[in-house]
């Protein structure tokens, strides 16, 4: 199928937005783990005071803790991360088995790289973050490739 100019425009600018969102997702996510001790926990804190009431909503009252918050924190950022590649993979156009392979791939580097930088910062590392940031990463791409697959088959449905 030829496409025209127009259209090959708008897929290049699509597909830059998506390499900035992931750039930029990185830089949080390496910028986090830059930080001190005292400053991550202070962040830490914040957000426990902030997400505590809807987290509370599954796991019951008084149950929510910073241990939680910040495990929660790894699969969500990674959760992020994980959709914008696949989303990325889709714009284009190389949704099949070895590009989800390379999005897993590429999340499990960062995810490494991740736990690296936080040595840096004397926070230590620990596997089971990359292993968190992995299933994270992982349900990311998922969900975005069930997401698309949804649209798709709601335009060709639509009369």
């Amino acid at each position: 199928m030829r496409t025209n100019h127009a259209e090959d425009k708008k897929r290049r600018l699509t597909l830059v937005i998506y390499a900035v969102l992931i750039g930029a997702a990185l830089a949080f996510i390496w910028g986090n783990s830059l930080e001190s001790i005292p400053v991550s926990r202070e962040k830490s804190l914040g957000i426990l005071k902030l997400v505590s009431p809807l987290i509370e909503l599954f796991v019951g009252k008084g149950n929510v803790t910073d241990h939680l918050v910040r495990k929660l924190a790894h699969f969500c950022e990674y959760g992020f991360l994980g959709a914008l590649l696949a989303s990325f993979a889709v714009a284009r156009r190389r949704a099949k088995l070895q590009s989800v392979a390379n999005c897993l791939s590429f999340s499990l580097a960062v995810a490494v790289a991740d736990e690296a930088i936080q040595i840096l910062s004397n926070r230590g590392s620990q596997v089971s973050d990359v292993l968190l940031d992995f299933a994270g990463a992982a349900f990311g791409i998922m969900v975005a490739l069930l997401a698309w697959r949804l649209i798709g088959k709601a335009r060709n449905e639509t009369p």
